[in-house]
């Protein structure tokens, strides 16, 4: 089975603890087919918590967090998952990547199987550490992308860059090796998806990158300014 003759709406969210944001998760759920939430905050424990965020659909997600140790270890507001449409989820198959920067899965469409990736790449705090650590994420991703049956890519989420900073060349890079396009930069204007608290730094940080084939079907592009339990706001696609 595939998707086909039909809209596939995808909305991506840095959600800033996804308990705090679990109202506006559940309004972007109601308009849409699948959600790749960053920085949800949950323990290993607690990725169960994203399934129950709306009665229609299922979720999978990569903690942060480190239970393995006899300290817990790990940044707690990181994290990713992907919310999907119960009635799409026989098109869907989970990847692991064992990384909690990554959660991907496999959707099964007429342009062949497609692998879908929620990205939280690394902030940039100035050092040669953050640079190594981007660009290794930026290598998973690639891998992950080489190593499965999927024929097509779409990496979506908070890519911690915006034209001009230290990462974009980095980024630019993953898309010329992968061959995708940039798809809501191609699409956007003078758009922004971040807003600090005091709403006095805008950047646009948060991006969707697509496979060529999989770019050319997108008819449409928006970010969620009105969303506001997050300092980054929505990028959905249809």
């Amino acid at each position: 089975m595939q998707l086909n003759s039909r809209s596939l709406r995808l909305c991506s969210f840095n959600c800033r603890s996804v308990k705090s944001s679990v109202n506006e998760i559940r309004e972007l759920c109601s308009h849409s087919d699948i959600v790749c939430v960053q920085e949800h905050w949950l323990l290993p424990s607690e990725i169960n918590f994203l399934s129950g965020i709306s009665d229609d659909f299922l979720a999978v997600g990569q903690s942060a967090v480190n239970i393995h140790e006899s300290v817990l270890l790990g940044r707690p507001y990181g994290g990713t998952g992907i919310l999907y449409r119960k009635t799409i989820s026989e098109f869907v198959t989970f990847v692991d990547t064992d990384d909690p920067r990554l959660t991907a899965v496999i959707l099964s469409s007429s342009v062949g199987p497609i692998l879908l990736v929620c990205v939280y790449m690394p902030t940039d705090y100035g050092d040669d550490e953050c640079l190594v650590n981007y660009v290794s994420t930026c290598a998973s991703l690639t891998s992950l992308y080489n190593d499965c049956d999927a024929v097509q890519l779409i990496a979506v989420g908070d890519f911690n860059c915006s034209a001009h900073s230290r990462f974009y060349d980095i980024m630019l890079q993953f898309a010329l090796e992968n061959n995708v396009m940039l798809t809501d930069i191609n699409r956007l204007a003078d758009a922004f998806t971040y807003c600090n608290d005091s709403a006095t730094n805008l950047s646009w940080i948060d991006h969707v990158l697509c496979s060529r084939d999989v770019d050319n079907l997108v008819s449409s592009c928006t970010v969620g300014y009105d969303y506001v339990s997050s300092d980054h706001k929505p990028v959905c696609l249809c």
